[in-house]
């Protein structure tokens, strides 16, 4: 490549490096604006929004003193008046002008007593944990999503008869639907506004067409500003979270604004810039290269000169024009001639000087050859030979014998600057996997002891000794497959003679099925405490772990709650495998499925109770699919047909429960035999007692 054309690519790249710098500075000043803006309107838009909230609660709040003080209010709500709360609450409303959307008066524990909705509903508007709030003396107000189709501005207060005489005070709920407050906040910004709940979902909009078309995505734990497109039109989508009447994020505040004529003039600006500084590169670049070119052709003619004198042609022409540094070195070339006669002296004495260095460097290679393995020193060894060996019977001239050892040396040289490279390389990689070994292993270690103590956490969570009931006998056990399992069981007392039990399954294996498993455990057994009937349990749990469900993991659950004096069992099977009841003359059924889906698929759907009356020595086994879908080494699963005779056989044989579990547990591990663990295997086993019933 000529100099002048690496000159000017060297100039061209200056100025593409400074060109970028300045695009990049600009793009920093204008996304540190964009930041600014985008900071005060999600601000702007979310004290509109508060202030609006608020001023819609300060409304509902006024109607709280006087129904507070009216005491036939609290008297017929206490004794369950309902026809006479309504009218007490019909009045007060008259006479204060207002007319709330949604009017509910409720005990602690979830009963309501009188509701006037827009719609027929039968849920109560708020949840338990803000029921026993709002009793205890604290009011809330704020946003609420009452349905998964509905916000409302509600006030809850407590409302007691008579609070001196420490009675537990009901709670009043006023609503009103907050899409005329979305419409005003909508009128006021000139922009379609939205609510979007937790889910991604939009329950409310002022434009749901525009919505369904553009069918944003939008981050839903923090506000955010981005552009969106249908079509010819560009749109500037915003959204603040917004709270509800517990501090938590009820969901997301979102407008659309169509931004096309001030976001399109933008592009432009920013492509009429590129190509204008495109065309100003391009030209700058065009004229440095014809005035180098230019200024060059001097120093063309020079070189012409040289190659001359390569061919020994002294005769050959310079340009004297000139008298800048390119027009000196056609002087030199002149002075050049005249060396090469006193070069042609020095000549003999550096061929001289050469051999002595010659010989000096085959002693060197001879000793740097010695430090090699074995064969590449053998080989080094017998190049040098055969190259003495071949110079003699060659016989060449002087000068010719002379070329010939420097071009050999330096091949051999070459050869052997490569073979202490290799070597050097081969040592290299052998200390670094020795060391990546060393890494691995105690990684590896370290993980095996956090599995290992992971695994005793989680068998230490499951019971192990099992209470000495009046009218029954349980037993149970889990194997994890590997150090950690998805698999769960409880057995723990809820009333005198009211015992919960409950076997899981979680989707997936390893430490997100385990954490997973502990955590839907945790939230059962929570429950339980405080919610007796089993679908409404279990439709509470469901929702808690749908909600925060971002690994799409779903679990399997057999729950129920026995009386052990009577027998009565209210079970829920959501999705899990149906439990096998064995009567005392050995004939044994599955248990029809309640038709539920698992936990954690999709929330705010029901559940079924079913009903079953367990008689005196019937034995009832709940397990997971680990037992029937155990394989041997022929690849043959255990099945339900053979747990169901083993099962029938076993009871026909006598015992206490825990010796019938035992036999299916050996049985199932002599089926197995050699072949690995599948999956995890968990089993609860409750007979109850002849006679005791």
């Amino acid at each position: 490549m000529l100099l002048r054309t690496r000159i000017s690519l060297i100039f061209l790249a200056g100025l593409v490096v400074l060109a970028l710098g300045l695009l990049w500075a600009a793009d920093l000043r204008e996304r540190e604006s964009e930041e600014r803006f985008t900071k005060v309107a999600l601000t702007g838009q979310e004290a509109l929004w508060q202030q609006l909230v608020e001023r819609e609660s300060a409304n509902l709040a006024q109607l709280q003193e006087a129904i507070q003080s009216d005491r036939r209010l609290a008297r017929a709500a206490n004794e369950g008046a309902r026809s006479a709360t309504g009218m007490a609450l019909r009045a007060l409303l008259q006479d204060n002008g207002l007319s709330p959307d949604v009017v509910e008066v409720a005990d602690a524990d979830g009963n309501v007593i009188h509701s006037k909705r827009m719609e027929i509903d039968a849920a109560r508007v708020l949840d338990l944990t803000s029921l026993a709030e709002v009793a205890a003396g604290k009011s809330l107000s704020g946003l609420w999503q009452d349905r998964s189709d509905r916000f409302l501005i509600v006030h809850a207060f407590p409302l007691s008869e008579d609070p001196g005489e420490g009675r537990e005070s009901l709670v009043v709920t006023l609503g009103s639907n907050a899409e005329g407050l979305l419409d005003s906040f909508s009128q006021t910004l000139e922009a379609p506004a939205y609510l979007v709940n937790p889910r991604g979902r939009m329950v409310v909009g002022s434009d749901p067409d525009l919505w369904a078309r553009l069918d944003p995505q939008l981050p839903l734990r923090s506000a955010s500003m981005d552009t969106l497109r249908e079509e010819n039109r560009l749109y500037s989508l915003s959204g603040v979270p917004v709270e509800d009447v517990n501090q938590g994020q009820a969901g997301l505040l979102v407008t659309l604004r169509d931004a096309t004529e001030p976001l399109s003039r933008l592009q432009m600006i920013d492509r009429v810039t590129l190509v204008g500084g495109l065309a100003f590169l391009l030209l700058t670049a065009l004229g440095v290269h014809l005035y180098l070119r230019s200024s060059f052709r001097p120093l063309e003619q020079s070189i012409d000169t040289l190659n001359a004198l390569a061919r020994q042609d002294q005769r050959g022409g310079q340009d004297k024009a000139g008298g800048d540094e390119i027009h000196r070195i056609g002087v030199a070339i002149g002075q050049l001639r005249r060396s090469l006669q006193s070069l042609s002296d020095l000549r003999l004495q550096r061929d001289r000087q050469r051999r002595r260095q010659e010989r000096l460097i085959r002693t060197r290679l001879q000793e740097l050859a010695g430090a090699l393995d074995a064969d590449a020193r053998n080989e080094i060894m017998e190049i040098l030979e055969n190259a003495d060996r071949a110079q003699d019977t060659e016989g060449l001239a002087d000068s010719a014998a002379q070329d010939h050892d420097l071009v050999f040396l330096a091949n051999v040289l070459q050869l052997l600057s490569r073979r202490v490279t290799e070597q050097h390389q081969r040592l290299n990689d052998l200390i670094a996997e020795l060391r990546d070994a060393l890494i691995t292993k105690t990684k590896l270690a370290g993980i095996q002891q956090e599995l290992d103590i992971a695994r005793r956490v989680q068998l230490a969570l499951v019971p192990t000794d099992f209470p000495q009931l009046p009218g029954a006998e349980v037993q149970g056990g889990m194997t994890p497959a590997k150090e950690v399992g998805g698999d769960f069981f409880d057995f723990f007392q809820i009333t005198e003679d009211s015992y919960a039990l409950m076997v899981g399954d979680v989707s997936g294996k390893g430490v997100p099925a385990a954490l997973f498993m502990a955590i839907s455990r945790t939230l059962l057994r929570a429950t339980a405490r405080y919610e007796r009937d089993p679908a409404r349990c279990v439709k509470s749990v469901n929702d808690l772990l749908a909600s925060e469900n971002e690994q799409m993991l779903f679990v399997t659950l057999f729950y129920a709650i026995i009386n052990v004096r009577t027998g009565r069992l209210d079970y829920v099977n959501a999705g899990h495998n149906p439990p096998l009841l064995v009567d005392d003359k050995g004939q044994s059924r599955y248990l029809p499925s309640t038709g539920d889906m698992a936990l954690a698929v999709m929330d705010d759907v029901g559940f079924t109770n079913e009903t079953l009356e367990l008689q005196p020595d019937e034995t009832l086994l709940v397990f997971t699919d680990g037992i029937t879908e155990a394989f041997n080494s022929e690849d043959e699963a255990y099945g339900e047909d053979r747990l169901q005779a083993v099962a029938e056989d076993l009871q026909k044989g006598g015992g206490s429960v825990a010796g019938w579990v035992g036999g299916l547990m050996e049985d199932l591990e002599a089926f197995v035999g050699e072949a690995e663990q599948s999956d995890d295997i968990t089993y609860l086993a409750i007979r109850t007692r002849s006679g005791e019933l």
